[in-house]
């Protein structure tokens, strides 16, 4: 947040926290089981996704207009090859982490997203989840500050797309896994979703971030 706020270069640190997100991704993928993602697997997460867009639409009435545009991202993502399950974070952003001085990147709070039944949360998932966790948080930094100045707007869209693409690099650098394609997009659409529930229940007044999210989302 103080980075975006002040217009300081992120890359370097979001390249960093790629890394590190790969290295604990591939202890937990060696240390805890990694099932295929088979029929079974995938239709628990892809119907996680119907029932929390089906909450969203209760409850966030704005996203009727984009109802058949996000049934159709699930669908796609649900057609397209499915990577193996492992135990991820579960509700990665950047308030878990910390950077500590001579160590680098740590991850925190391995509890999962605490909206979720704890079934889900202990649940092998897709890494993906994690990744796409992040690529919100570094837009949820820019959508906050965009909420005072309306000309500090495309500056902090610049810091999010710059530290989104670190990110996403130092990720690959790490693993040799490109993360994107139709399922990534899905689960960042599945997490602005949730994060729609969320605002509209809390902070009606942040609802505006998640929903450009998802009309952005919608849209590639």
């Amino acid at each position: 947040m103080t980075a975006a706020a002040d217009h300081a270069d992120f890359s370097a640190d979001a390249h960093s926290l790629g890394r590190a997100t790969a290295e604990v991704h591939r202890d937990l993928a060696r240390l805890f089981p990694a099932p295929a993602a088979d029929a079974d697997a995938q239709a628990a997460i892809t119907g996680a996704w119907r029932r929390r867009l089906a909450i969203a639409l209760s409850e966030v009435p704005q996203l009727a207009p984009h109802r058949t545009a996000i049934e159709s991202t699930y669908v796609s993502a649900a057609s397209t090859r499915w990577p193996a399950l492992q135990r991820v974070h579960g509700d990665y952003h950047l308030g878990q982490v910390l950077q500590v001085p001579g160590r680098g990147w740590v991850l925190l709070d391995f509890e999962g997203e605490p909206m979720r039944p704890i079934d889900e949360r202990r649940a092998p998932d897709l890494a993906l989840r994690d990744i796409a966790g992040m690529l919100r948080s570094f837009d949820y930094v820019a959508g906050s500050l965009a909420l005072a100045p309306p000309d500090a707007q495309a500056s902090v869209d610049a810091w999010a797309d710059a530290a989104r693409e670190a990110f996403l690099r130092g990720y690959r650098d790490a693993s040799g896994v490109t993360a994107s394609g139709a399922l990534l997009n899905a689960l960042e659409l599945d997490k602005a979703v949730y994060e729609a529930i969320y605002e509209a229940r809390h902070r009606p007044a942040w609802l505006a971030i998640p929903l450009a999210a998802i009309t952005r989302l919608v849209a590639r």
